[in-house]
């Protein structure tokens, strides 16, 4: 992979989960890795479609990334990415093999 193709920047993003003062669990987002990646959509399902008169985006991103020993143990329960404003869950991470250069995270646009 080229390293100039690498041109956005985004954060991964960690779950904590903490107890309040009365006992509720609250889900707390920090960061936990910022990179470059080369952001692709190609061969996602994606685009706009209408939902009972409603136009809805359903955009799947392809982010690739170069691996880094802190991302080892990165899953898409606990983790999230935060690219130009938007939140991506992570519903699949392929390890290019297991050749500890690049990483492909397959993210959804979540809905807020």
């Amino acid at each position: 992979m080229k390293i100039s193709n690498l041109n956005a920047r985004i954060e991964l993003q960690i779950s904590n989960s903490n107890r309040d003062e009365i006992g509720n669990w609250k889900e707390e987002w920090e960061t936990a890795y910022s990179c470059f990646a080369f952001v692709d959509s190609r061969g996602q399902s994606g685009g706009e479609v209408s939902v009972a008169g409603l136009i809805v985006d359903h955009s799947d991103l392809i982010f690739t990334i170069r691996y880094t020993p802190k991302l080892k143990d990165i899953t898409t329960n606990t983790h999230r990415i935060l690219f130009q404003n938007d939140y991506y869950d992570i519903k699949r991470v392929d390890f290019m093999n297991f050749k500890n250069k690049t990483l492909k995270l397959y993210a959804k646009r979540v809905e807020r």
